[in-house]
């Protein structure tokens, strides 16, 4: 800011000094002429700097979409700045960032503020935080282990140590910059995904597939029936309205132990380092009914901060109508980012080939 004040300055020197010689006339307005250019580039790339925080974008879609690069607290829908945004982060030890799986704009997004996070630790003398992931299966947690004491790891020996491309989750390259943060702070990783072995048996069987202590340690109660009606319409609509209430149903059991296996990794990460993040999908991070419930059920952990990251939509005008609509802001996140859209192929289309392939074959 200090170089535009000096700019206008000059503008003022220039009236002053024109009043005293009209024969340089033609001269100044020419100088008037640079100077005000250069005052518009100033202001354009401070306007630039704070519509767009997280920016330059790299998602395909809806870059210029107005909501785009806003970020907002949740209590009042008031939008506040990056720096805000990390303040409040940072008064936690347990923060929940969401995602939408395919986007590289959201990954940059939890890699920055992973980092900010551990900085913060680094700055108070404390270890860095562990860093819990949905992606990777809780039945890895010894692989993460015994690559971590090598002396010295890299994302990809990371990556090829879980398998990465064996667990159906996009490409390494989208996920690379948190992996990058995590090692960087020196954090320890925490494997807290569910094993598609297990989602076929709890699929099928229910919690019956599970024994009695693993459901005590997770702290697998039901969910207020209330919730879980509005879980179970959240899988219908996420899969176009095309799937059965029953199916719905099976697949509800499935999300919970998920939130619930999440909740465990962030309690065992926050045991040992006494800070946790999660990286995970925003259905994962949603303060009312996934994994901050199952925190709030362990009893002794601190509460979380969550960020819920948005897409921009085309016919988006105002924040909610970015959020899901069966509950309020504040009760999905603590604040929201949004960002561009990524480019994907029609998700109800695909899954409607996927239903007719199913009936073809004569499956329910």
């Amino acid at each position: 800011m200090q170089g535009v004040h000096e700019q206008y300055r000059h503008v003022r020197l220039f009236f002053r000094w024109m009043s005293t010689r009209p024969e340089k006339f033609k001269h100044g307005v020419r100088a008037l002429s640079q100077t005000l250019a250069t005052l518009l580039v100033l202001g354009a790339g401070l306007a630039l700097a704070a519509a767009a925080p997280f920016g330059p974008w790299q998602a395909a879609l809806l870059r210029d979409h107005p909501l785009v690069g806003r970020i907002f607290d949740t209590t009042n829908l008031a939008e506040i700045g990056r720096d805000e945004l990390i303040a409040r982060m940072n008064r936690h030890e347990i923060v929940l960032l969401g995602e939408t799986h395919d986007n590289p704009d959201q990954h940059r997004i939890q890699a920055i503020l992973l980092e900010a996070f551990a900085r913060r630790l680094a700055r108070a003398g404390e270890k860095p935080p562990a860093v819990v992931f949905e992606m990777i299966p809780y039945t890895y947690q010894r692989r993460l282990d015994l690559i971590l004491k090598l002396a010295e790891v890299d994302a990809d020996m990371v990556f090829d140590a879980v398998r990465w491309e064996d667990l159906g989750w996009p490409s390494r390259e989208l996920y690379r910059p948190v992996i990058e943060a995590a090692l960087k702070a020196g954090a320890p990783l925490i494997a807290a995904g569910v094993p598609r072995d297990v989602v076929r048996k709890v699929s099928r069987r229910g919690l019956s597939a599970l024994d009695r202590q693993e459901l005590r340690i997770l702290k697998l109660a039901p969910l207020p029936p209330d919730l879980q009606a509005a879980l179970e319409r959240e899988i219908v609509d996420s899969h176009c309205g095309m799937l059965p209430p029953e199916a719905a149903r099976k697949m509800s059991v499935v999300q919970r132990l998920r939130d619930a296996r999440l909740a465990l990794g962030l309690r065992q990460g926050f045991m040992k380092q006494g800070s946790a993040v999660l990286i995970a999908g925003n259905g994962h991070v949603r303060k009312d009914r996934a994994a901050p419930l199952y925190l709030k059920r362990h009893g002794t952990l601190p509460p979380p901060f969550v960020l819920w990251q948005a897409e921009a939509s085309e016919k988006a005008k105002i924040l909610t109508n970015l959020l899901p609509e069966d509950a309020r802001p504040d009760e999905l996140a603590d604040a929201v980012v949004v960002t561009p859209r990524a480019k994907r192929e029609d998700q109800c289309a695909r899954f409607e080939r996927f239903m007719k392939h199913k009936r073809e074959r004569g499956e329910k």
